[in-house]
């Protein structure tokens, strides 16, 4: 397998939209105290809405603009044709927001998802300008979601803090592999989802 089909493959499998799935999921299912008080039904419950709203009606909603030719590509490689769908996705994110605010279980996971909506809507905004990479905001925001984690819930996660780490200099690699964006771009893209998640964690 070439190095280019193996950097799509990477984007594909980390796509940005996936990262709240992945995070919620990598709570649910390694042993931490949130996992064991949460019931085994809320969690499938809290995925599979989260996998709906974060992942499949952005999805839905690209595949219409595809058809319409609104879009060229699902990999929408220039900033006018990320307009709509980024700002469409940033409602998705807000709209679970809502959904989740009034819920009876760990703040956590509204925070992520509030931290990707003001991490999608500041990338919307940002892509007027220049095209940041929405990939290293995903990832980036996963990174800083762990280390906020870690220092408000006191929780020993640090092994999985270093992974995600590594796991973003692979996401990185992947996109400049690509071509999709610029150093800056990546790194910028990084560092503006993980500060937003972070503060968020402690703060919020």
């Amino acid at each position: 397998m070439s190095e280019v089909r193996i950097a799509k493959t990477i984007s594909y499998l980390f796509h940005p939209l996936l990262m709240p799935t992945y995070g919620f999921a990598f709570i649910f299912f390694t042993e931490n105290y949130i996992s064991t008080f949460i019931p085994s039904l809320l969690k499938y419950i809290i995925l599979g809405v989260t996998f709906l709203f974060t992942f499949l009606l952005p999805t839905v909603n690209a595949l219409i603009l595809l058809k319409m030719k609104r879009i060229q590509s699902l990999e929408m490689e220039t900033n006018q044709e990320r307009i709509i769908p980024y700002s469409s996705t940033a409602l998705y994110f807000f709209a679970l927001f809502y959904l989740f605010y009034d819920a009876d279980f760990p703040a956590i996971f509204k925070i992520v998802i509030l931290g990707a909506g003001i991490s999608i809507l500041l990338t919307f905004i940002i892509n007027f300008r220049w095209k940041i990479s929405a990939h290293t905001v995903g990832i980036g925001g996963i990174a800083g979601a762990a280390l906020g984690i870690i220092y408000r819930m006191q929780m020993d996660m640090m092994i999985a803090f270093i992974s995600i780490l590594l796991l973003a200099g692979i996401v990185s690699y992947a996109r400049l592999k690509l071509n999709a964006h610029t150093p800056a771009q990546v790194y910028s893209g990084f560092v503006l989802g993980f500060f937003i998640e972070l503060g968020l964690m402690l703060f919020y």
